[in-house]
């Protein structure tokens, strides 16, 4: 009798010996088999039907949820018996309550109690994924068996961060290329020489607030000894911005051959930049025409901030023109504004709207007023001169203010004729 006693007692230890080691097995290749596939570097969707279906097949679990941070939003990536439909709220009480393993209790929101564990994965104290647990088979090996679910979700939620995070350097490096390239064609649009002749001289300045921005001005001589200039603000930054400059300086080039009158050659680039843009993106554009023979300077405002022109008696804001481009297939009223200057030095101010946003200390912008009357204090200088002062005075203006946005300025010097030499009367 006794020995049937003992026996029946050593058959079921051994069996749950059997069982634990069968157990312990089954985890140790399921360990080696996620190991192998993460070094394999496996794809996202197959790495975590592996993990699920283990969960499932090996431990049980008939409910489950898994939250993955993707940039700054969270996401339901895989799902078992539950609708992520609830998500902000759950997640909400997920921060609130639970930076650990935990049970749910009877407290939690009722969108929670669906679910019986919660195993958050954190990174230095901030949260990179949480797996919900529920409806799990309930065994004597309970402890052991969470504690491998908790294991085995770290190494996942791990590799799929890693795996986010590697995107995301990829991506980076991706723009970072882009924006290189960006940068080198913006830097092709803006004249890196600008004219200094007898009749006149031109001087810019170009301070963009990020790496690209979305001002352009150009200079372009003509054949019959007039000039053009202008100046152009896209809306909107980045590689977007530079390539839509990019079209905009080669249609405006090409069509300057072919649209003498300024009136036709904004009503064609407007066309362009409809066709290009499907009314997406707006420009503000001005050109002016001179003609150094005649002094006469004719120009069209598209809906920009007026240039300043000074003489010593006057100033006048070059305001006559047209709406914006890009915002409407065709321009119903345009005026061209017409100027003649006599015979006194000139100054010719164009500038983008990051010159009048400037704010000093005391909240006061550096406004059309502001520039005008630095104009006229300053009109006996060349162009290049009048940049500089102009620089120096928009950093003392600003103080310890950033500026607020890209600032183009192109500046003008139209020179007194010189005076003709006396004729040599035959004696």
């Amino acid at each position: 009798m006794p020995s049937n006693k003992l026996s029946e007692y050593v058959h079921p230890r051994i069996e749950q010996l059997e069982s634990e080691l069968y157990d312990k097995q089954t985890q140790l290749n399921f360990l080696m088999r996620i190991t192998q596939a993460i070094n394999a570097n496996l794809s996202a969707e197959p790495l975590l039907k592996m993990y699920s279906n283990f969960l499932q097949q090996e431990l049980g679990v008939k409910r489950l949820a898994m939250f993955f941070r993707e940039q700054s939003r969270w996401i339901c990536t895989k799902a078992i018996d539950y609708n992520p439909k609830d998500q902000s709220e759950l997640l909400l009480e997920l921060h609130k309550k639970y930076d650990d393993f935990a049970r749910i209790g009877e407290l939690s929101a009722a969108v929670l109690k669906q679910f019986e564990l919660v195993i958050p994965v954190l990174h230095k104290d901030d949260p990179i994924a949480y797996v919900l647990v529920g409806k799990y088979e309930q065994t004597d090996d309970e402890y052991d068996r969470i504690k491998f679910m908790i294991t085995i979700t770290n190494i996942v939620a791990v590799a799929m961060e890693n795996k986010r995070l590697f995107k995301q350097q990829v991506q980076q490096e991706a723009y970072k290329h882009e924006l290189e390239v960006a940068q080198r064609v913006q830097e092709m649009l803006i004249p890196s020489v600008l004219p200094s002749e007898e009749e006149y001289e031109l001087s810019s300045i170009y301070r963009p607030h990020s790496s690209i921005g979305g001002d352009y001005f150009d200079y372009i001589k003509l054949e019959d000894g007039s000039f053009l200039m202008c100046l152009a603000d896209v809306s909107g930054k980045g590689i977007p911005a530079a390539l839509l400059m990019a079209n905009f300086q080669a249609t405006l080039r090409s069509a300057i051959l072919i649209h003498r009158r300024l009136d036709d050659l904004v009503q064609y680039l407007n066309r362009t930049i409809v066709a290009i843009t499907q009314s997406e993106r707006i420009i503000t554009f001005f050109v002016l025409r001179f003609d150094p023979s005649t002094r006469r300077i004719e120009y069209l405002n598209a809906g920009h901030n007026p240039p300043v022109l000074v003489t010593k008696n006057q100033s006048i804001n070059l305001d006559k023109g047209c709406t914006i481009l890009g915002a409407l297939e065709e321009l119903e009223q345009i005026e061209v504004g017409f100027e003649q200057l006599n015979q006194d030095p000139a100054m010719i101010v164009l500038y983008t709207d990051g010159l009048t946003d400037l704010l000093n200390n005391e909240g006061i912008y550096f406004d059309e007023d502001r520039i005008t009357q630095f104009t006229h204090q300053h009109l006996a200088l060349n162009a290049t001169q009048f940049n500089e002062s102009l620089l120096e005075e928009l950093e003392s203006f600003k103080g310890k203010q950033e500026y607020p946005d890209d600032i183009a300025i192109l500046t003008c010097k139209i020179k007194s004729p010189a005076a003709l030499p006396e004729e040599v009367s035959d004696v």
